[in-house]
C-alpha cells in the first residue's frame, strides 16, 4: 500500500521529513525514511495491520487539480475527508511516470483508471509513444519482482 503526495508550496523539505519521522515514530515502526533526489520517502508498519505503508512525497511543485474524497480502509472503522489529486490529473501523472520510468506498475494504474471511465486526454504524439512502449513490454515485464529483505 502506498500514498503519494506533492508539495504545493515552498517549504523546508528536510525539516518536513524530520517532523514526519518524529510524529510517525510515536505510533508506528519506521522501516525507512529517506531524503531522495525527487522525493521524501517514508515506510512504516503497524502492529495492527499486516502490510507496510509507503508514503512518497514528491518535491516537484506542480499545479494540481484536486477534489475532496472520503478515504477509508476495510481494516478500520475510521473515515477521513481528504483533498486528493483529481482522477484526470492522476491519469496524466501515471502516463508521464510510465513514459519516464517504463515500469509496468504504471500501466496497471492507467488501466485501472481507464476502466473506471477516466479519459486518456493526452496529445497524439504522447499517445503513440505510450502505445509503442506498452506494446514493447515482454513476458518478463509481467513477472512478479521479488525483493529479498
Amino acid at each position: 500500500m502506498d500514498l503519494d503526495f506533492w508539495i504545493l508550496k515552498k517549504l523546508d523539505e528536510k525539516k518536513l521529513l524530520e517532523d514526519l519521522k518524529s510524529y510517525l515514530n510515536q505510533f508506528y515502526y519506521l522501516k525507512d525514511a529517506a531524503f531522495k533526489f525527487y522525493t521524501l520517502l517514508l515506510e512504516l508498519k503497524s502492529k495492527e495491520y499486516p502490510r507496510s505503508l509507503k508514503i512518497e512525497i514528491r518535491k516537484e511543485q506542480r499545479k494540481i487539480k484536486t477534489e475532496l474524497a472520503i478515504v477509508y480502509s476495510k481494516y478500520s472503522n475510521k473515515q477521513i475527508l481528504l483533498r486528493v489529486v483529481s482522477l484526470e490529473n492522476m491519469m496524466k501523472f501515471k502516463v508521464d511516470a510510465f513514459l519516464e520510468r517504463k515500469e509496468i506498475r504504471d500501466v496497471f494504474d492507467i488501466e485501472f483508471l481507464f476502466k473506471r471511465g477516466v479519459e486518456l486526454d493526452i496529445e497524439q504524439n504522447k499517445l503513440i509513444k505510450l502505445l509503442k512502449l506498452i506494446n514493447s513490454l515482454t513476458k518478463k515485464d509481467y513477472s512478479v519482482k521479488l525483493v529479498l529483505c
